[in-house]
């Protein structure tokens, strides 16, 4: 993503989304084929909102504060309109600010807009350095990205992703590109390949030349599923000498839920065995909403504590409850093992969308994008395949919103 090439004063150590995955060393994230915007993603559990995201380090026995995301200012949606960076000038030194971010969104509850402010010695400048402008098609697919930088008062392009879809609906491939004097030149791309059940099976990453017009391959992900369709690993390999290498080896586990305990993390000691390198363990709370994320290094046979975000949480007030849709809405069968039939009648007429969520809120299906519906029944089918997990289906109109829980099986 091109937020991560921005200078040091607007992204310090920041880059990345509120809900960072732990750091894996030098592995290269296979990017999910369209990522909601990262202000766009909720809680598992409906019925709550994140608050705060804590990064720590593990030195010296102790557990040492680093980097801190607070959400504030949620709109009817339970979405932030506003979040807080502060960081440590050194490891467990008091947070200072370095910069907020401002959020919009449109009437489907998408991000429109994401907007950064930066704190000189302490003091919000009031005159935005960076933002990122969000375009979704007809469908309500993301679209495009793009990122301009304010510079002696002007706005400039910096950079832009573009998403490409298949007649199937499946993001393919993920295009970067940098603004260079007056076009676009194309830096990297991410081709995806999906298997019969429509999970991604490869994930290409790819590097332009100079020229911005041809690529050259750098890194590729395999992936593999198990017989409810959770991915259980991840193979990462690098082009070397016009052939892939294995480098690194992440096995995912699961609870019965269907969400994430944790991984395993190899690297590739030969073409053929593996060394453990890390360690990742997930927790949550009674709720369902991931309250830790521990990274553990392997150092002298043993795993070792290295990183951990720790999420908190608010309960969305009864207050709130004016904001509920009352629609009726059901999903049938649950669980499902193919498609499902979401029915739903409008109280009144309105511009209604149909999403689904994964358990870290990102959209990964949009059955029905924002359209006029009149009152009475509605029904679709949720046709996309989607691997075996929790789900949220959630139906939109007029302000409002209901929920409710689908299990793939």
């Amino acid at each position: 993503m091109k937020a991560l090439l921005l200078p040091a004063l607007l992204l310090g150590t920041l880059a990345g989304s509120a809900l960072a995955q732990t750091p894996t060393a030098q592995r290269h994230i296979a990017r999910p084929p369209a990522a909601a915007p990262a202000a766009q993603r909720l809680t598992s559990n409906p019925n709550f909102r994140l608050t705060t995201v804590l990064k720590q380090q593990y030195r010296g026995g102790a557990w040492l504060d680093t980097l801190r995301f607070t959400n504030s200012s949620f709109n009817a949606a339970g979405l932030p309109m506003r979040q807080l960076r502060e960081n440590a000038p050194t490891r467990g030194a008091a947070l200072r600010p370095l910069r907020q971010q401002n959020y919009r969104y449109n009437a489907s509850s998408k991000l429109l807009s994401d907007t950064t402010y930066v704190y000189t010695s302490g003091v919000l400048n009031t005159t935005p350095t960076l933002t990122v402008n969000y375009a979704y098609d007809l469908q309500g697919r993301l679209q495009q990205e793009i990122t301009a930088l304010r510079v002696s008062g002007t706005w400039r392009p910096y950079g832009r992703t573009t998403y490409f879809y298949n007649t199937q609906g499946q993001n393919t491939r993920i295009l970067d590109e940098s603004y260079f004097g007056s076009a676009w030149l194309a830096d990297d791309q991410e081709v995806f390949i999906y298997d019969t059940q429509g999970r991604v099976a490869m994930a290409d990453f790819e590097l332009a030349d100079a020229a911005g017009t041809s690529f050259t391959p750098f890194i590729r992900d395999v992936f593999t599923y198990n017989a409810v369709g959770q991915r259980t690993t991840d193979v990462q390999q690098q082009y070397v000498n016009g052939a892939f290498v294995n480098t690194y080896r992440t096995t995912s586990s699961y609870n019965a839920t269907g969400l994430t305990t944790g991984y395993v993390l190899e690297k590739a000691a030969s073409a053929t065995t593996w060394q453990p390198f890390m360690q990742g363990i997930s927790t949550y709370d009674a709720d369902d909403n991931l309250t830790q994320e521990l990274s553990l290094l392997y150092r002298n046979g043993a795993y070792v504590n290295d990183e951990r975000y720790l999420y908190t949480y608010q309960r969305v007030l009864a207050v709130a409850a004016p904001q509920r849709l009352d629609a009726g809405l059901s999903v049938y069968p649950n669980p499902s093992t193919g498609s499902a039939q979401v029915s739903y009648q409008l109280p009144q007429a309105a511009v209604a969308s149909v999403e689904v969520l994964d358990v870290l809120g990102r959209v990964v299906a949009t059955p029905l994008p924002g359209q006029p519906q009149g009152i009475g029944a509605q029904r679709l089918t949720l046709r996309q395949p989607l691997p075996a997990g929790v789900y949220t289906v959630r139906l939109s109109a007029a302000g409002r919103s209901q929920t409710q829980r689908l299990l793939v099986r």
